[in-house]
């Protein structure tokens, strides 16, 4: 059998997308070959039954050249492979379109967030399977749904070893998501001047990311002024930007993880953080129904999350409750096992 995966990039390393290099690795078990179409190669290091492409996203080449290699590589594998897996973008299934229609191979697609563009619902109908994480991360009615879970790497995200104890005693909380505006990050920093006033225990912030749009870059320039006109610079850091396989190391290293963004989709971030054993606090509605009321944030103000900020410090950690939710519902293991049962299901029921 072999596996056609068309995916923004392959890379272990990159801060967005490099927890998906895992999964493709997963699907290279289950498939006798894999052929990864991606938009940017970068760290990759997968069996030898794995093969990449890249159509020249990020490299200087105008996007009519880049759509003519996207075909130029999509039409030779498709050709050649028995299903197609799309992971995430609407816009490479309806790059495809001519292809799927003319040949029919199974199609599936993963799509796990709370928008749902004019793409989505094309690329609805053109896939045969849909794979997502939660009911909220696909808002379209359809009977091709398969909810699978997050597919949280549990082995590297995972509580500090008892052997290696963290050093420091004050209460650490982190924060970690590119720089935006959706990510709401000023009402954290709001809670930090509550903190800095009401709170006589030592503590500290970190924000871990970067931005990456221009508006991003006049936000993050926002939140820096306002730090300073808070008067707590002496609280919270701004890490930047950091790989994805840093990011199972520094975890382990807080105590209470922070998320108030309101996407409406299942952010993969908190589970990670979750799977590494620390307590959470989130707004996002699709862990309402996940998570008990203690780390579900109802109501979005600084005063309120300053006050489970407070709450939350005295728990102790690692939070193994929250970690079995993950190991539970949303590792990678299981979703995967889900996904590759679901898919060479579809090629054997052609047979």
């Amino acid at each position: 059998m072999k596996l056609l995966i068309v995916t923004q990039n392959a890379d272990k390393n990159d801060e967005n997308t490099g927890a998906f290099y895992y999964w493709f690795e997963a699907f290279a078990k289950k498939f006798d070959e894999v052929a990864i179409i991606a938009g940017r190669k970068g760290d990759t290091s997968f069996p030898g039954n794995v093969k990449v492409f890249s159509f020249g996203k990020g490299v200087e080449r105008s996007k009519i050249m880049r759509v003519w290699k996207f075909w130029e590589l999509f039409s030779r594998q498709y050709a050649v492979a028995d299903l197609v897996f799309f992971h995430m973008i609407p816009e490479f299934v309806l790059a495809a379109s001519p292809f799927l229609v003319s040949l029919r191979k199974p199609v599936f697609l993963w799509y796990a967030h709370g928008s749902v563009p004019w793409k989505l619902k094309v690329a609805e109908r053109l896939a045969d399977f849909i794979f997502t994480s939660s009911q909220s991360g696909f808002r379209l009615p359809s009977k091709k749904v398969f909810f699978t879970g997050q597919a949280i790497n549990t082995d590297i995200f995972a509580p500090r070893s008892a052997k290696a104890p963290r050093a420091r005693r004050d209460i650490r909380f982190v924060t970690v998501g590119r720089i935006s505006p959706i990510k709401n990050y000023e009402i954290i920093l709001r809670a930090c001047k509550v903190l800095e006033d009401t709170w006589p225990r030592e503590w500290t912030l970190s924000c871990v990311g970067g931005p990456l749009l221009s508006r991003d870059h006049d936000y993050f320039d926002f939140l820096r002024t306002l730090v300073k006109t808070l008067g707590i610079e002496k609280r919270v850091e701004f890490l930047g930007s950091r790989s994805f396989s840093e990011i199972p190391l520094l975890l382990p290293d807080y105590d209470v993880f922070l998320n108030v963004s309101k996407t409406g989709s299942l952010d993969k971030v908190v589970l990670e953080a979750m799977a590494s054993g620390l307590s959470v606090i989130t707004a996002n509605d699709a862990y309402r129904s996940i998570l008990s009321p203690p780390y579900f944030l109802e109501y979005v103000s600084p005063e309120f999350l300053a006050e489970r900020m407070k709450m939350l410090s005295q728990e102790s950690r690692p939070n193994e409750a929250l970690r079995e939710i993950v190991l539970q519902d949303h590792s990678l293991a299981k979703t995967m096992e889900k996904m590759s049962a679901i898919m060479l299901g579809s090629i054997k029921k052609q047979l």
